[in-house]
């Protein structure tokens, strides 16, 4: 190398970690700003595979001083911000969330809170995701997996191919690497996200460029220059056109990875503009500081979003100025100490920067989960609330929802509903993940009137015969078959069988619109066999739904419609809970005008479907939640949700209680009793219900 400090790689840093900060704090414009975690990877790979290199050619690479250093360079200041956020979260976070932060704290140190965040969240996008305190603490896991097996693939790579082809080799494999994430990312999108075996060709773009550094030789100063200024505009354009909805990582996060690439290659060779630029020395002084602004910032965001929710512009100013302090403290009084000064015996560096962490959050995790999360600090109403908040279909009915066995469908019994001591099943409910979130309601209704039932819930699966499927991710055209794949054999289980009652559910406003978020709405759309408008989306669940209404008729059942709930918004499920918590102001309910707008072509296609099979009955638990001028995410001090738009299993079955009370039993109306048109929010409504 030219040089051996690179003031342009710090700066280099200095914009990559600006962008995650400005797109986590949420500023307008920045909604890619996420792939300066992907730049950072591709400056880590090439730093690391420098320095393994160079320790190679000498036969002097070791290891233990390897992985020693690492521990050295990463631990003392993760250590204390997970010590001083552990100490935030006892006094912030509910007792099931700090159960679940402590539990992330222990993934973290072992490298692997990738796997743990994989596994434990709906994404990273995800509302739910943005109140995690070290969520960002996935991208320390890739790197972390990386560095414990690249070192031994490289020198046994170095040893058994030779240096050249050794070389090329990597390049095919980088190729293979690019693929498999392009893939990850339209097909398993959430796996994709966190998993080193899709984020390995960022790293392996810079261990390449670390490896190929003399076969590329130095370029002019024309061609560093436009490089340069090619690479800035690869980062910087991504980091402004991606959003949360755009496939990543694949090819999506190539560009920024290959304009890092040209930046640290173009800047080792000559001062070019871009050089420049990232060599002045606000950046650099950032870009010192990086590693620690990264650890600092996300906490204080995470826990502002879990008190308070929205950030504010001037919530930005705050969070962002905080964090630059904190961060700055951590360099010069942990970092930098450990990096230079404080000397360990290596023994004694694993013993006190690793081992001595892990056995202090092993411990905060037995206790916590032994304390029920400190359950003592909250009372009894609260948590109580909270709990009901975690009753959750997937959990109480998996062998129903996404697990139901299609060729003996009635066979689980978690997927029982109402009464069961009668050998007959009455009662059919089939729909989407909306369908298994009213089980509560429902099991109340079918217990009241001595029914047994069933249910069979899928993701984006409503029973529509004769249509194709749904349109979950037009970016990455993908779409859903389940509907085309299970419509069939719900029509032969209802044909086969004697149901008294065959309930259709769904979150049918979705299927017209698609999802009720900004820039997303045409995400999950029904469709035929080709993209859908508005017009085309509401036919083709129109004809979908009076195909599967004929169905039920014909087998002598009687179709039974679920109008959806209210789609409330991820701040607004635990919403009471936290004003108690932490005595907020705020409210917790939206506008029923909103509501109806979202769902009055539904409505339109309930009437047209009552005036052709006028035995409908139509059952609207917006009756319950919501009031002639309000619809709430919590009535009689009992959270309604689980999520922004599914109910949770004790809100659905009070649900069904207030229900049964206000209006009666639906089940309990005579079979094939008239029903008239469907106004879906109207107290005065003529459908009986």
């Amino acid at each position: 190398m030219e040089r051996d400090y690179r003031s342009d790689i710090d700066g280099l840093r200095a914009i990559a970690v600006l962008l995650v900060l400005l797109n986590h704090v949420g500023v307008s414009g920045f909604g890619g700003g996420f792939i300066g975690v992907d730049v950072f990877f591709v400056i880590s790979g090439f730093l690391i595979t420098q320095n393994i290199a160079a320790q190679a050619e000498r036969s002097s690479f070791s290891f233990t001083r390897f992985y020693l250093n690492r521990i050295k360079r990463l631990m003392p200041a993760l250590t204390v911000v997970i010590f001083c956020t552990s100490i935030a979260a006892f006094f912030v976070l509910l007792p099931n969330d700090l159960i679940g932060f402590s539990r992330s704290a222990l993934f973290s140190y072992f490298g692997l809170s990738n796997f743990y965040f994989w596994k434990d969240t709906d994404g990273y996008f995800s509302s739910s995701s943005h109140e995690v305190p070290l969520l960002h603490t996935w991208s320390l896991a890739v790197e972390e997996q990386y560095y414990f097996v690249w070192p031994l693939l490289f020198l046994l790579g170095y040893r058994l191919l030779g240096k050249q082809l050794f070389n090329w080799a990597i390049l095919a494999v980088l190729v293979v690497a690019i693929v498999i994430s392009e893939l990850g990312a339209l097909y398993k999108p959430l796996s994709a996200y966190y998993l080193l075996p899709t984020r390995a060709f960022e790293l392996l773009i810079g261990s390449a460029l670390a490896m190929h550094w003399r076969t590329l030789g130095s370029p002019g100063k024309h061609l560093s220059t436009l490089a340069g200024l090619a690479g800035l505009a690869l980062i910087l354009i991504p980091a402004l056109v991606l959003d949360k909805a755009s496939p990543f990582p694949g090819l999506n996060a190539l560009w920024p990875c290959l304009g890092a690439a040209l930046l640290i290659w173009s800047g080792g060779h000559h001062r070019t503009v871009a050089s420049q630029l990232l060599s002045l020395r606000p950046l650099v002084f950032i870009g010192l500081i990086s590693y620690s602004l990264y650890l600092w910032h996300w906490p204080l965001i995470a826990f502002h979003n879990y008190v308070h929710g929205k950030i504010t512009a001037t919530d930005q100013i705050m969070l962002v100025s905080v964090s630059l302090a904190l961060a700055y403290l951590s360099w010069r009084f942990v970092e930098q100490p450990f990096r230079t000064q404080i000397k360990f015996k290596p023994q004694n560096t694993f013993a006190f920067l690793y081992l001595l962490p892990v056995l202090m959050t092993t411990s905060f995790l037995v206790v916590a989960a032994k304390l029920e999360g400190f359950a003592s600090r909250y009372d009894s109403t609260l948590l109580t609330m909270d709990k009901n908040v975690k009753e959750v279909f997937p959990k109480l009915r998996a062998g129903c929802f996404n697990g139901a066995d299609l060729l003996n469908p009635l066979s689980a019994d978690q997927c029982k509903l109402g009464v069961q001591d009668k050998k007959e099943v009455d009662v059919l409910l089939v729909g989407d993940s909306h369908a298994g979130a009213i089980t509560g309601m429902i099991d109340v209704m079918l217990k009241e009137a001595n029914l047994r039932g069933y249910d069979i819930t899928r993701s984006n699966t409503i029973y529509l015969p004769g249509v194709a499927g749904v349109h979950v991710n037009p970016r990455r055209n993908h779409v859903d078959k389940s509907i085309e794949l299970t419509s069939p054999v719900i029509s032969n289980l209802i044909e086969k069988s004697q149901f008294k009652y065959v309930i259709l559910s769904g979150r049918w406003a979705m299927y017209l619109y698609g999802l009720n978020e900004p820039g997303m709405t045409d995400f999950y759309r029904i469709r035929p066999d080709a993209p859908s408008d508005d017009f085309i989306a509401m036919n083709t669940l129109q004809t979908g739904l009076q195909n599967a209404v004929a169905k039920v008729v014909a087998s002598g059942a009687t179709p039974v419609i679920i109008e959806d709930v209210p789609e409330m918004g991820e701040d607004l499920h635990r919403c009471d809970i936290k004003k108690l918590a932490f005595e907020l102001d705020g409210d917790c309910s939206i506008p029923v005008v909103a509501v109806n707008e979202r769902q009055k072509d539904f409505d339109t296609i309930i009437d047209n479907l009552s005036k052709v099979h006028p035995g409908i009955v139509v059952i609207d638990p917006k009756r319950v939640i919501c009031d002639t001028e309000r619809c709430y995410s919590s009535l009689e001090n009992v959270p309604l949700y689980m999520d922004g738009d599914h109910l949770n299993t004790v809100g659905s079955s009070l649900i069904g209680r207030k229900y049964i009370t206000a209006y009666g039993n639906p089940f309990k109306v005579p079979q094939g009793l008239l029903q008239t048109s469907n106004a879906a929010s109207s107290q005065s409504s003529t459908v009986i219900r």
